[in-house]
């Protein structure tokens, strides 16, 4: 069975919010009786599963799903991610991005994803020393990887439903995530929080509070890390 064989192939704006809105509630509606025992496995873009669910390339496919994990995750539709935004990012940066799915009554259900990519040494310096000026997440622009230089790294996302939270699930998500980010060399990391759990989190990765950004009218408090000069 293919993970991503499931999901719709959705070309228009109206079609792929009506499908994430529904799609996204049924997996809210979800409890850790329901999740109990499941197996759960991740997949990044060109990889191949070791679950019997393996990858097909589709990356509008595998942008979907993990939409469907974000708004799954995000109750206010001001935290959710654009449709348009996340797949700029994961075709910028594919590597960075994990979705994590839950095999759920012969089928595969997004549950969580990680992500992280490139940014341009002046939007790291904005999020360091002014992130006020910073009016949208969207400002915050995916690069491609540096292979002159070490990058600074933006962490997109990480989120898991609510019934993985503080589990084995989770914790193997964040494991992995430290993984993938080891392999691309780094001067500085940043990000942004829209919840006390992903303060906490972050905290986690040594970053520090900067500021606010505002994002859809909303204040979100932005993180960095200190600047390590790892150039000649």
């Amino acid at each position: 069975m293919d993970a991503l064989e499931p999901f719709p192939a959705l070309r228009s704006r109206e079609r792929i919010v009506s499908w994430l809105t529904q799609e996204a509630a049924r997996i809210r509606a979800l409890d850790t009786a329901a999740l109990a025992g499941c197996e759960t496995f991740s997949l990044v873009p060109g990889a191949k599963s070791s679950h019997h669910c393996g990858w097909e390339e589709d990356a509008g496919k595998f942008v979907l799903a993990l939409l469907a994990a974000d708004w799954a995750c995000y109750a206010q539709q001001a935290h959710r991610e654009d449709y348009a935004h996340l797949k700029l990012a994961v075709s910028v940066f594919p590597k960075g991005f994990r979705l994590w799915l839950a095999r759920l009554e012969g089928r595969c259900v997004p549950v969580g994803y990680t992500g992280f990519h490139p940014i341009a040494e002046p939007t790291f310096s904005l999020l360091k020393h002014s992130p006020e000026s910073i009016t949208s997440r969207e400002r915050i622009t995916p690069e491609p990887e540096s292979f002159d230089c070490a990058n600074y790294l933006y962490l997109y996302n990480i989120s898991i439903i609510k019934p993985f939270r503080k589990s084995h699930v989770s914790r193997m998500l964040l494991r992995t995530l430290v993984e993938d980010m080891a392999s691309v060399p780094s001067r500085g990391l940043a990000a942004i929080a829209v919840s006390p759990d992903g303060e906490r989190v972050i905290e986690r990765f040594g970053l520090r509070k900067s500021g606010c950004i505002s994002h859809d009218g909303q204040k979100e408090m932005a993180y960095t890390s200190e600047e390590t000069d790892t150039c000649p």
